[in-house]
């Protein structure tokens, strides 16, 4: 899993840019049945009976967030806009990628603070993000073009106690967890068809999800995502989410309660830790546009619990992205509800 893991996150896939990305979960799905990539990126397998009149789905976004290049000044700077929710906090300084005619080493541009009137101790605005490639302006222009993509620079490394820190996994450790799903019921003679959606654009316009829930039209679907971990300054219902105890089940007015108690009692059943996510409305996730494609479909969440969401350096627990595989095997062999 830790390989699997790594190598998801290593492959770059910024929102609307995720070609590589999907070439990679192809082949991660291509034993398990016939996988397709459509001409948004997402790839889709489709597993078990492919004539049955029953149909489970399952997602998991592989897109990233990252930046778009809007302008090339005549120094050979960069500027960008964002492509989906990057915290702007953690930006200064930071190395990023950048995807041109080849893959480039950058710096987001940092005013030291010997020079800075204190104005820059805040958060950058996102229009004052420029990235600096080290080059003269006539190299950069020759490399790079205006609508290039560009992403944080990423090195997954494990930490202790079963943990990894990398960018990226957000969605890449739920990605990883439905390949391994697939692994589990491999082997098993499914009476029913089971659609793996590995969707494009979840972090700006959730253009997977949308247009396979369309296509398919499955019967219900389980949503996998990351969703926030207790850490330091964590207060009300995530301050009880701890990584390594599970992966969350999730209770929304926007999800089908029946389908996550079948969860919970399978869970139960096959001593599966599981924690509980309580969202009032909608979940910020894919489900929120599944559940309500065509005349309605069953969705539920399953988040695997995360550290410093949105940043290069985000955590999970490789034990929660185990029991998120195993859970939703489970899950398949039963039928579903």
């Amino acid at each position: 899993m830790k390989e699997l893991i790594f190598e998801l996150c290593s492959c770059n896939g910024v929102s609307g840019d995720e070609n590589n990305i999907a070439k990679l979960c192809a082949e991660k799905l291509n034993k398990y049945g016939k996988v397709t990539i459509d001409s948004n990126n997402s790839v889709v397998a489709v597993v078990g009976n492919a004539n049955a009149d029953k149909t489970i789905m399952l997602d998991a976004h592989i897109d990233q967030i990252g930046f778009i290049i809007t302008e090339i000044n005549e120094n050979g700077f960069l500027k960008v806009d964002k492509c989906g929710g990057i915290d702007f906090r953690t930006l200064l300084g930071a190395p990023v990628k950048v995807f041109g005619k080849e893959e480039l080493d950058g710096i987001v541009c940092c005013m030291p603070p010997h020079l800075s009137d204190g104005n820059e101790d805040k958060a950058i605005d996102s229009d004052k993000v420029w990235i600096d490639l080290g080059l003269p302006a006539n190299i950069v222009n020759e490399k790079v073009s205006i609508g290039n993509t560009v992403t944080f620079y990423n090195n997954p490394k494990l930490l202790l106690n079963n943990r990894i820190s990398s960018s990226a996994l957000d969605n890449r450790a739920g990605v990883a967890a439905i390949i391994k799903a697939c692994e589990l019921i491999y082997n098993i003679d499914l009476p029913y068809k089971v659609v793996v959606l590995l969707s494009c654009q979840e972090e700006t316009y959730a253009a997977g999800a949308k247009t396979k829930a369309f296509e398919y039209e499955p019967d219900e679907c389980i949503c996998v995502d990351v969703s926030f971990a207790n850490q330091q300054g964590i207060t009300d219902s995530y301050s009880n989410i701890e990584l390594g105890k599970g992966p969350m089940l999730c209770y929304s007015s926007t999800l089908n309660k029946d389908m996550t108690n079948r969860l919970k009692s399978i869970a139960l059943s096959e001593n599966i830790p599981t924690q509980i996510e309580v969202c009032s409305g909608r979940t910020g996730t894919n489900a929120d546009h599944i559940a309500t494609s065509r005349c309605g479909i069953k969705t539920t969440v399953l988040s695997i619990p995360q550290r410093n969401m949105h940043t290069q350096v985000e955590i999970v627990d490789i034990k929660d992205v185990e029991n998120t595989s195993k859970l939703i095997a489970n899950y398949i062999i039963s039928g579903g509800v």
